[in-house]
């Protein structure tokens, strides 16, 4: 019973790592007309899905869950919002482990998704 509680909450944390709470974000992002952000993560997913095929055996939810934490915490400016989006984040990467027990497919999620985020950063500007 303990170790199906504890899967259902470790899928739920990965859950925040989907395409579609990826994209909900991002569309959320559009009604708003905040297109830098929208740019920034639109830009993070195509290298996250190019990277998809160079880098394998990695955990997307865990780089899809660090380009939003980063892109968020940027947007909103507020340490108790980031703060609390880390911890979320950090409890993700245990549940990533937990539920893969491979450290290097979370570890490599977490490469894609800070070189994502690092080109969607650094790219965004020139498009705009």
């Amino acid at each position: 019973m303990k170790t199906s509680w504890l899967k259902g909450i470790a899928r739920d944390l990965l859950a925040l790592g989907s395409i579609p709470f990826y994209f909900l974000v991002v569309i959320r992002a559009v009604i708003g007309k905040y297109d830098i952000f929208v740019y920034q993560m639109l830009i993070a997913a195509i290298m996250i899905f190019i990277l998809h095929f160079v880098i394998k055996g990695s955990n997307f939810h865990v780089a899809r869950s660090f380009t939003a934490l980063v892109f968020t915490s940027l947007f909103y400016k507020e340490m108790i919002f980031t703060a609390f989006a880390s911890l979320i984040w950090i409890l993700l990467l245990v549940s990533a482990y937990y539920l893969k027990r491979n450290i290097g497919f979370v570890f490599r999620g977490v490469v894609i998704g800070a070189i994502s985020s690092m080109a969607g950063y650094y790219i965004t500007p020139f498009l705009l």
